[in-house]
């Protein structure tokens, strides 16, 4: 059996209290099969768990609301005796040649203390042993005594903590799948928001199976009990109206705008609480505090955002630390309009720029999935990441002029993205298109481009070109 603890919810009124154990045990009855045969009971701000499903152990360290568990033995006593011969014949062996300390927390009416208890069983225990270490023994024993019950113990996992989910709302996150969003998401969640996904893709399907493998690792293994929407939207006509106007003013605002005001309506239709970003002050340039401002101009819903005291190297520390840091990226969007970023711009300038681009006409859903069919969808999506050049190939360099000229595959020829639209009107349609960029979103968008044309067209990046090129040579 399985002893679990919390901290928060142990602070919040009867009534609160009782709903959110009730959340957090529907949380973890979720995460394991259906003929698991879990029983439970609630007492003293403890849940005791009872199955023998291995599953338990791998599953409580995500489950948001569980600040600790371990896995523990269950007796009933009479007396102080029965306790001290228990964890003799449990911990004699344990104990052998190490350090040890035993630790007892006790509620109810005894006729003994907790200091009375870890006396009686040390004694007991301490001619087998190499000696008594209170501050990091090696082999430490807790006991739990409860009314006419006791819970042996040898080990505290961590739980995540936080609140569990569903319990504080929902929310919708604008989610990009690379660092910084799944770690604004994660935080969100942690604080008992039951949240939803907003992707806009830029190269779909390329940039969608990046999302949804980070999705994949976020979802999968903290949203117990949820089973989350993901909304991916169509964001190449946008994409394709900035770059036909390369001179166009604050391309990056726009973009995110245009997002946020999505998201908005996403959150009056469906009754979300909270827009949650992974924007951090000053990270990039739209992360300007005035251009903060402007976006959350006229958006009626509260914008979380969690990261926004971070640098970039804590949050790639936490992304470590909680398992969601994925070495897989296509890049940033800001790469595909990095030309005239607004910087401290004013919503009365920003606003004009935006409303040239109606925000139904410009950014559409492709669909609609839950967390469940992830894998449905991802097995579905046929990527065209090459890690060849096909035969008969027109191979395009979408990187700047000077990359271009210190090194590019023989026969490749250099051109700007926004120069796709024209391609895909005169191209010959008896050949492969292959494009290559820096990090695979410039050209991952212009092979989509390509291929919503009828053209047979794929990408990579310079990287994995380049060591095409080494095995070639």
């Amino acid at each position: 059996m399985f002893i679990v603890r919390y901290s928060e919810i142990g602070l919040k009124g009867n009534k609160t209290r009782r709903n959110m154990e009730k959340l957090l045990i529907e949380n973890i009855i979720s995460s394991l099969p259906e003929d698991s045969g879990l029983k439970y009971k609630k007492s003293d701000g403890r849940i005791y768990l009872y199955s023998d499903s291995p599953e338990l152990m791998n599953i409580l360290p995500d489950i948001f609301g569980v600040k600790s568990f371990s896995r523990a033995n269950e007796y009933t006593f009479n007396t102080i005796e029965d306790i001290v011969t228990r964890c003799v014949e449990n911990y004699y062996s344990y104990v052998k040649n190490k350090t040890f300390a035993v630790r007892v927390t006790r509620k109810g009416t005894h006729n003994f203390t907790s200091k009375d208890l870890e006396i009686a069983i040390g004694n007991k225990l301490y001619d087998n042993s190499s000696g008594v270490n209170l501050e990091s023994p090696e082999a430490p024993i807790y006991i739990e005594v409860r009314d006419k019950n006791f819970y042996t113990f040898t080990e505290k996992m961590e739980g995540p903590g936080g609140l569990p989910l569903k319990s504080e709302g929902k929310a919708i996150s604008l989610f990009s799948g690379g660092i910084d969003s799944p770690v604004a998401t994660f935080m969100v969640m942690k604080r008992g928001m039951a949240t939803d996904l907003l992707f806009c893709s830029l190269a779909h399907p390329s940039d969608t199976l990046y999302m949804l493998k980070a999705a994949r690792n976020l979802l999968f293994r903290y949203s117990y009990g949820y089973n989350s929407n993901i909304y991916i939207l169509d964001g190449t006509s946008l994409i394709t109206g900035i770059l036909r106007n390369p001179e166009q003013k604050y391309a990056n605002l726009i973009f995110k705008k245009l997002l946020y005001s999505y998201a908005e309506e996403l959150c009056q239709e469906n009754d979300y609480d909270a827009i949650v970003t992974g924007e951090s002050i000053g990270q990039v340039s739209s992360q300007i505090p005035k251009n903060l401002k402007s976006l959350s101009y006229d958006i009626n819903t509260p914008v979380f955002r969690p990261l926004i005291g971070f640098d970039k190297e804590e949050t790639i520390n936490y992304s470590k630390r909680k398992g969601l840091y994925m070495d897989e990226s296509i890049g940033e969007f800001c790469s595909l309009f990095s030309k005239n970023p607004g910087i401290n711009t004013a919503y009365r300038d920003l606003k004009p720029e935006v409303e040239k681009f109606p925000l139904k006409e410009i950014l559409h859903e492709i669909i609609k999935i839950k967390k469940e069919e992830i894998d449905d969808y991802i097995n579905s999506i046929n990527n065209s990441k090459s890690d060849t050049i096909p035969e008969n190939s027109i191979i395009i360099d979408l990187r700047d002029n000077k990359d271009f000229d210190l090194w590019h595959v023989p026969g490749a020829m250099n051109m700007p993205v926004s120069s796709i639209d024209s391609l895909a009107e005169s191209g010959n349609p008896d050949k492969n298109y292959f494009f290559y960029c820096k990090k695979g979103l410039n050209s991952a968008y212009a092979a989509s481009i390509m291929r919503s044309h009828g053209y047979n067209s794929f990408y990579s990046t310079e990287k994995d070109i380049k060591k095409m090129d080494a095995i070639k040579n």
